[in-house]
C-alpha cells in the first residue's frame, strides 16, 4: 500500500483540519487550535515518517489509473484515481493525504489557504441561489449541501520576461481648405520601439480534467495571500495534483505575453494610424505550482439526471455555474405572463372600439 499521512491532535489523537474562519488548524474531537508554524513541525514529522514507510512498502496498483492506500485512523482501504492528492476515508472520514502524489517533481511550490469556511460558503450558495426564481427547489435542500465540497485546484503561475521591437509606419494627416480646394497633407514616419516588458502571474489550470470555463470563471485570485506548501493546509478538504507538464504552460504564456507585448508596443502613440510588426523574445521565464482553494458542487437534476456544477472561489467567494432550471415553473410564468398581456390588449381593443 502507498503511503498516507493523517494529521492528529497532540492532545486527544483526534484528526486535525484547516478551520478557514481562524486560520489554524484545529482538533474536531477537544477542540485544540495549532498555529501555522506547529502544524508545519508536524507535517515535516509525518513527510519523513511517509518517506520511509513508502520506502519500506511498494505501493498497490488496482488499475490502470487507481491506486490503493491505507488509513492511518481505521486501516481500511482506500482507492483513488492518480491525480487525487487529497481524500476522506470513506469509512471513517478521517481527512487523509497521500503523500506520495505531492512529492519530489509533482511538491506544490506553494498553496492558498481557505478563506471561506463551509458554513460561511454556504450561506453565500444560498444567497446566491435565492435571487435566481426559476432554479430547481430540489438545489436547495440539505442534502445537496452535504456535496458541498472544498477542493484545492493546482495551477501553474508564470512569470515572462522579454525584449519586445515593433517596426512600422505611422501616419499624421492634417486638413486645410482654401476658397477652392480641401487640401490633405499626409506625413508617413517610420516607427521604431524598443522596450523589455516584465508579465507576471499568467495564470494556466495544470489539471486535464478541471472544467476550464468553471475554474477560469472564479478568477482572479490574490496571489498576495500564497504561502509555503504544507501538507497540513490539505487536511480536511480534497485536493487534486497536477498532470498538464510545465513545458505546456511555459510555451502557452510567452504565445500571450507576445499577444500582450503587442498591444502595449502599439498603444500610447499620436499617430492617425500605426501599422508594422511586433516581435517578442522571452528572455526569462519562471513557474510556480500553486494550489488554489475551491468550493464545488455538483447536482444531478431533471428526468436524464444530466450534472450541472457550480464553483465558488474559496479565497474571494467569487461564483461560476450553471444552474437547474425548473422548466414547468418557468413555462407556468410564461403562460401567465402571455395570458395577462392578451387580455389587456383586449381589453384595450374593446375600449378603443
Amino acid at each position: 500500500m502507498s503511503s498516507t499521512m493523517t494529521f492528529k491532535c497532540p492532545c486527544c489523537g483526534g484528526y486535525l483540519e484547516f478551520d478557514p474562519a481562524r486560520q489554524k488548524f484545529k482538533c474536531l474531537y477537544c477542540g485544540q487550535l495549532l498555529s501555522e508554524e506547529e502544524l508545519r513541525e508536524q507535517s515535516e514529522e509525518r513527510e519523513a515518517q511517509a518517506e520511509a514507510a513508502q520506502s519500506e512498502a511498494p505501493s498497490a496498483e488496482t488499475g490502470e489509473h487507481l491506486r490503493s492506500y491505507h488509513c492511518q485512523m481505521c486501516g481500511a482501504e482506500i482507492v483513488t484515481d492518480d491525480t487525487t492528492a487529497a481524500t476522506r476515508c470513506y469509512f471513517c472520514h478521517s481527512p487523509v493525504v497521500l503523500h506520495d502524489r505531492l512529492d519530489d517533481d509533482f511538491r506544490p511550490d506553494g498553496v492558498i489557504p481557505f478563506k471561506l469556511d463551509k458554513e460561511t460558503a454556504e450561506k453565500q450558495f444560498l444567497d446566491y441561489i435565492s435571487k435566481k426564481k426559476f432554479v430547481d427547489r430540489a438545489f436547495f435542500n440539505g442534502a445537496q449541501l452535504e456535496m458541498f465540497s472544498g477542493v484545492y485546484y493546482p495551477w501553474w503561475y508564470t512569470d515572462v520576461e522579454g525584449e519586445a521591437e515593433f517596426e512600422g509606419e505611422g501616419s499624421r494627416s492634417s486638413m486645410t481648405t482654401t476658397p477652392t480646394h480641401i487640401i490633405t497633407t499626409t506625413r508617413v514616419f517610420r516607427v521604431n520601439r524598443k522596450g523589455r516588458l516584465s508579465f507576471r502571474n499568467i495564470a494556466r489550470k495544470a489539471l486535464t480534467k478541471a472544467d476550464g470555463k468553471l475554474s477560469d470563471g472564479i478568477h482572479p485570485y490574490d496571489v498576495s495571500g500564497v504561502v509555503p506548501y504544507a501538507s497540513g493546509f490539505l487536511s480536511g478538504f480534497l485536493a487534486e495534483k497536477r498532470d498538464i507538464p510545465v513545458e505546456t504552460v511555459k510555451a502557452e504564456a510567452i504565445q500571450e505575453a507576445g499577444s500582450y507585448a503587442k498591444g502595449m508596443m502599439t498603444s500610447n502613440h499620436s499617430f492617425n494610424s500605426l501599422s508594422g510588426e511586433t516581435r517578442f523574445a522571452s528572455k526569462e521565464v519562471k513557474s510556480r505550482y500553486i494550489l488554489m482553494p475551491a468550493w464545488v458542487l455538483t447536482y444531478k437534476g431533471g428526468k436524464d439526471g444530466a450534472p450541472y456544477y457550480y464553483m465558488m472561489n474559496g479565497q474571494t467567494g467569487k461564483v461560476c455555474g450553471k444552474l437547474p432550471i425548473d422548466k414547468k415553473r418557468l413555462l407556468a410564468t410564461a403562460l401567465g405572463v402571455g395570458i395577462a398581456i392578451f387580455l389587456a390588449l383586449c381589453g384595450g381593443g374593446a375600449f378603443i372600439w
